[in-house]
Order: C-alpha cells, then structure tokens, then sequence
C-alpha cells in the first residue's frame, strides 16, 4: 500500500469511508493547521477557532461514511468550518442583542424615587425570578451569563444541541423580559 501521505484526498475519504482511522488521521494532519488558521482569520480567538476546526473533524469522523462530496474534500472542510464560523458569530450577536435589549428595557422607565435599595429590590426579584426558571433553561442561562461560554461549549458540556441552547438562551430572556414588565408596572403604582 502507498503511503497514505501520498495518496489523493478523494482515496483518502475513500479509504476512511471504507474503514481506515490512519486516512482520517492523515485528513486531520493534512488539514487541521490550514483550516485552524483559516478559523483563526475570520474569528480572531484561537480557542474559538480550535473549536470549529474540532468540531469539523467530529463531524466528519461521525458522518463521514454518509458523507456524498460535490466538490473536493478540501472545499467541504473549508466551507464546513466557513459555517460552523458563521454560525458562531451569530450565536454571539443574538445574545449581545438579547442582552442588550433586556438592559434597554431595565434603563427605559425608571421608577421615580429610585435609590439604591429599589435597585436592590429590582436586582433581587431579578435573581428570583432566575431561579424560578425551569432546570434546565435556568442551567443553560447561567452557564452563559456567569461562565461566558460559547453556544458550543455549553452544548458539549450539557450534551444539548446548539441550537437547543440559542432556544433555551432566547426562552429565558423572554419569560425574564416579560416579569420585569409586570414587576415594573407594579414598582410604578407603589411608588405613586
């Protein structure tokens, strides 16, 4: 047999689709550097960008034998982790924009007479409220407000899909959203 350094990309996805670890193994070799960099580039966070490129690799080690390419095995690596960037990216603008709409909307009216202990009061309720959120929604809401994890990484850690923790994430932002409008109005009329 040839060594596998020398062989094509399209035999080497050939022979790990039929079995061969060592041909993914020279995939990952072959690639991982040029696909890191290229993450890299678009990302600016090397631990974000070793991530994607992981993640690519995972997926293809998992998928591959289902695996049909249109194009080469290089341009499926680079627009795989192209997305997985992409996906990243918005994962992050959608919750600074969630966050920031709740600041917003903590900011908008504040309550007359407002002093430190009515902001103390509106920062209790607030942690009160967390704590009434579903298990789950409450783990995937604090492991993103107090751990700064990625989408990503609190899906590997809770075994979840990302896409569960963007719902998981947005749900929880609403139902917090939606009780400091009722807590706001009733802050209002006591006040008064």
């Amino acid at each position: 047999m040839h060594d596998l350094g020398d062989l094509s990309d399209q035999k080497l996805l050939k022979a790990f689709q039929q079995g061969s670890v060592a041909a993914f193994e020279e995939i990952h070799r072959r690639y991982f550097g040029r696909l890191y960099a290229h993450a890299f580039k678009m990302l600016g966070n090397a631990a974000d960008a070793q991530d994607v490129v992981q993640d690519v690799f995972i997926t293809l080690w998992t998928k591959g034998t289902a695996i049909q390419l249109h194009t080469g095995l290089a341009g499926y690596l680079y627009t795989a982790v192209r997305n997985r960037v992409l996906n990243l990216i918005e994962q992050d603008k959608t919750y600074r924009h969630h966050l920031s709409a709740l600041a917003r909307f903590l900011d908008e009216t504040p309550v007359q007479g407002s002093n430190a202990a009515d902001e103390e009061l509106l920062f209790s309720l607030f942690e009160a409220e967390i704590d009434k959120l579903p298990r789950k929604m409450k783990e995937v809401f604090e492991l993103r407000r107090q751990g700064d994890l990625s989408y990503s990484e609190i899906a590997d850690q809770l075994s979840l899909s990302d896409h569960t923790v963007k719902k998981q994430i947005g749900n929880a932002i609403k139902l917090l959203r939606d009780r400091l409008v009722q807590w706001k109005s009733q802050l209002v009329v006591i006040f008064f």
